[in-house]
């Protein structure tokens, strides 16, 4: 499993410590820098993804808290960790769910074991898959890779969150009982999406970043109770 792991830091020096600390821990990991909040949630907002978000607190610009206020506008999973030279703003990382809050100047002590965390949480979302065959070959996929699934025609498309597309014979509801209950809804005949994933939602279609999925009248109101479920953790 490769990490992508974003870094938002108006300090250079500051970023380039982090990613060097990170690389340090001889992690699978694609650390993408950014000298500012905006140019980050410009690639997020866009369907940039990352497994982990560094965020510093104090920056030019947006703030760190208030880059993180956008990303949980449509994202209540993301791991979020602050930086900071103070725990001025520590209660509204407590408030926004962030994973954790690092003080300046960092170090291995401190980075190591909030990095192990984070994998042994990441491992937890991913270890459910979902199998399937097409054309004799074999399939095994991370829930979490997943963005929607849509049938047509008795072939079932596997749509990926890095842009692919996988096939498999069959009903979409033959694969139903393979996916993580909280996580997916059946929001169409044949749409079933990643609450993970979604950016917001309207009477007809969820969106994910720039994709749009059709939500149908039939399964409208189950469908818009379960994101709103899982964007405010009332499962």
């Amino acid at each position: 499993m490769t990490l992508k792991i974003a870094i938002c830091d108006d300090i250079p020096a500051d970023r380039q410590r982090l990613i060097s600390l990170i690389k340090a821990e001889n992690l699978y990991s694609e650390c993408t820098p950014y000298e500012s909040g905006e140019l980050l949630l410009w690639d997020y907002e866009n369907g940039s993804h990352f497994d982990i978000l560094f965020l510093d607190i104090f920056m030019d610009g947006m703030s760190g808290v208030e880059v993180a206020k956008r990303i949980r506008l449509t994202n209540p999973y993301a791991l979020l960790i602050f930086v900071s030279s103070s725990n001025e703003f520590y209660r509204e990382s407590y408030d926004l769910y962030a994973f954790h809050y690092l003080i300046k100047p960092l170090t291995g002590n401190q980075l190591t074991p909030v990095l192990n965390r984070a994998l042994i949480q990441l491992n937890q979302d991913a270890d459910q898959v979902v199998r399937f065959s097409f054309n004799n070959n074999l399939h095994n996929v991370r829930c979490s890779q997943l963005l929607y699934l849509s049938s047509d025609k008795h072939i079932v498309n596997f749509h990926l969150i890095d842009g692919g597309t996988l096939k498999a014979y069959g009903k979409i509801d033959d694969f139903v009982t393979q996916l993580p209950v909280n996580d997916f809804v059946r929001c169409h005949q044949s749409y079933i999406v990643n609450l993970k994933h979604v950016t917001g939602v309207t009477l007809g279609e969820f969106m994910l970043s720039a994709i749009k999925v059709p939500v149908s009248r039939k399964y409208f109101v189950q469908a818009r109770e379960k994101y709103r479920a899982a964007m405010f953790g009332d499962f």
